[in-house]
């Protein structure tokens, strides 16, 4: 994601400038993410791994977090403006007992204003989602459930010690699709070791028959910290598809689900039917508020971006002393939401200066000029009237390009 930088508070600081921001009156379009801090098995790719699922884990938690929620539900950022798009991410939300799924749900209906069509998102693994969570989900009012399949590939999901095999995770998908319910969406990741690109095609294709309304397709990342990137660089793993090869299979990806007739929503997601949307990340990216539940959930409010804390037990003891959890915020810079705009277009493959420099005031076009021209001479661009659109080449880059021109527009609006 890109940063558009800030001054940072730590601890007492950052709270109190929370707590300023939630004085203030909800406005525009708003989100909620609410972070599950467990999983029953770490991933070697994943650096959100925190806590492990225990006998107690889901109860406890669901208790604290719905504490959590009514602590606050009398200021007025959380009490008026409506939210248009909940997020549970993880971690491994599904990791909840149906019961507490439900309960977790309810309140963030009771204690959330909620618009009559908010987007409540489930984000969840395939192993250990049963049919009674499914039901508790959606009698609670979840109506899109985002599935971390990452690849379809037995080998590549048991190299990166993911539980269920391609004839299971079809399965659910078809139990979840039988609800009628909810827009069903699954990640796709390209990048794994021993995925070739005939195993990333078969990948594409199998996504494509199956009845989901949505699919996103990421690029890996290796961090260095993790497991896998520990294991790449022992030598007990291959590294993978270099960056030319991944660019080659995020070209392939476009060819193939444009080909199988799925509309883009954005440069990495994809829908098949109308009932996906896919609004939660489609404005997180960009300037709208987004409260923040839950240990280590991050969120943003008024331009101040900040994160819950992210020790469980540092989280727990300080909801049950009656306190929001902040860890950390970060006061925005002065032309934070203009920025923060141009971030969002630019995820959508295309951006418009002169529109956004109307709204705003700015002459961020004009700052841009070389930019832009540089990037058209190199083929990440190419003008359509007073849209610049992004070629497949700019879109693989886009994140890159994205953070670039922010840090160039911020340092020469300062000079």
């Amino acid at each position: 994601h890109t940063q558009t930088g800030g001054m940072p508070a730590m601890g007492e600081a950052a709270r109190t400038l929370i707590e300023s921001q939630y004085a203030k009156d909800g406005q525009g379009t708003r989100l909620a993410y609410i972070h599950v801090p467990f999983c029953e098995t770490r991933c070697l790719y994943c650096l959100f791994y925190q806590n492990p699922l225990q006998s107690d884990s889901s109860r406890r938690y669901a208790d604290l977090l719905i504490r959590e929620l009514q602590l606050w539900a009398d200021k007025p950022a959380q009490k008026t403006g409506l939210i248009h798009a909940v997020y549970f991410g993880g971690g491994t939300p599904t990791a909840l007992e149906a019961v507490d799924i439900s309960r977790v749900v309810r309140a963030v209906k009771t204690y959330l204003p909620l618009a009559n069509d908010c987007e409540i998102t489930l984000e969840g693994r395939f192993h250990n989602f049963t049919q009674e969570k499914m039901e508790a989900a959606f009698a609670a009012g979840v109506n899109r459930i985002s599935l971390g399949a990452q690849s379809f590939n037995a080998q590549v999901r048991q190299t990166m010690r993911r539980v269920d095999g391609p004839e299971a995770m079809i399965k659910t998908i078809e139990e979840l699709v039988s609800f009628n319910q909810a827009s069903i969406v699954c990640d796709l990741i390209y990048g794994f070791p021993y995925q070739t690109m005939q195993v990333w095609e078969n990948d594409l294709r199998t996504a494509a028959s199956l009845p989901l309304d949505g699919v996103d397709c990421y690029q890996l990342n290796v961090f260095e910290k993790s497991p896998l990137g520990k294991f790449i660089a022992n030598g007990k793993l291959p590294a993978g598809a270099d960056k030319v090869e991944r660019g080659e299979m995020f070209a392939r990806s476009i060819h193939l689900l444009t080909q199988s007739q799925w509309r883009r929503l954005s440069n990495n997601h994809w829908a098949r039917t109308f009932r996906e949307r896919n609004l939660y990340n489609r404005f997180a990216k960009g300037a709208a508020d987004c409260l923040a539940f839950g240990c280590g959930a991050g969120g943003k409010i008024n331009g101040v971006s900040y994160m819950m804390q992210r020790k469980l037990a540092d989280w727990e003891r300080e909801i049950e002393a009656g306190l929001k959890p902040v860890a950390f915020a970060t006061a925005p810079t002065p032309h934070w939401h203009a920025l923060r705009t141009v971030s969002s277009e630019m995820e959508l493959g295309r951006v418009n200066l002169a529109d956004i420099d109307r709204e705003f005031g700015l002459n961020l076009e004009g700052l841009s000029e070389d930019i832009f021209a540089q990037w058209e001479k190199a083929g990440l661009i190419r003008t359509v009237g007073p849209w610049r659109v992004q070629t497949v080449a700019g879109q693989f880059w886009h994140v890159t390009m994205s953070q670039l021109h922010l840090n160039v527009l911020a340092s020469r609006g300062r000079s």
